[in-house]
């Protein structure tokens, strides 16, 4: 009960970097051209014919109008990392060589999850039209985002778990061969 207690007052703290971003309106642009970036390269690489200016992208096919869209804060996976981060470091008891496991671990599947999301949004508009890419992006992808960090946690979790036990088991039975002698 305490220890439950240590992690949601831990998580409610380290998701003040979340406010404190939103509130003094920080600029992202750096990670939003980073994102349109990756996107376009692996949207070139799949036929498409893209442009990009800052955070705005273009995306031309053969078939329909160019479709124009604007790569905003959100597009980036900040939250979903940030979420992450904070989720690992609330953890008590955690060694922080573990913590930074999990954190190089996990950032680079989000930021690859996030760049999947962008893509799955421009082709279902390419295929399916407006509609449905706006309904694929506001809600499949944003529950998508938010199991792939839960998922990432859990998976860390449980190996920090597995070779605590194993650190502990190791001490015990270190303890009882010396104490043996």
């Amino acid at each position: 009960m305490i220890r439950t207690l240590e992690f949601l007052v831990r998580l409610l703290i380290l998701a003040l970097p979340l406010y404190l971003i939103l509130g003094l309106g920080i600029s992202l642009l750096p990670m939003q051209i980073a994102t349109g970036n990756q996107s376009r390269w692996v949207l070139d690489n799949m036929g498409f014919r893209t442009q990009q200016d800052g955070a705005f992208i273009a995306v031309e096919d053969n078939v329909k109008p160019p479709f124009y869209f604007y790569l905003n804060d959100d597009c980036t996976g900040w939250k979903s990392m940030l979420f992450l981060f904070a989720l690992i470091f609330a953890v008590p008891g955690v060694m922080m060589s573990r913590r930074l496991w999990g954190l190089a671990a996990g950032i680079p599947v989000i930021w690859a999850g996030n760049i999947a999301r962008v893509v799955a949004v421009v082709v279902s508009e390419r295929v399916y039209g407006l509609e449905t890419a706006m309904l694929i992006h506001d809600y499949l992808w944003q529950i998508g985002l938010i199991v792939l960090v839960l998922t990432i946690w859990t998976i860390w979790l449980s190996w920090v778990r597995r070779e605590q036990r194993k650190h502990t088991l190791l001490g015990r039975l270190k303890s009882l061969l010396l104490g043996a002698r």
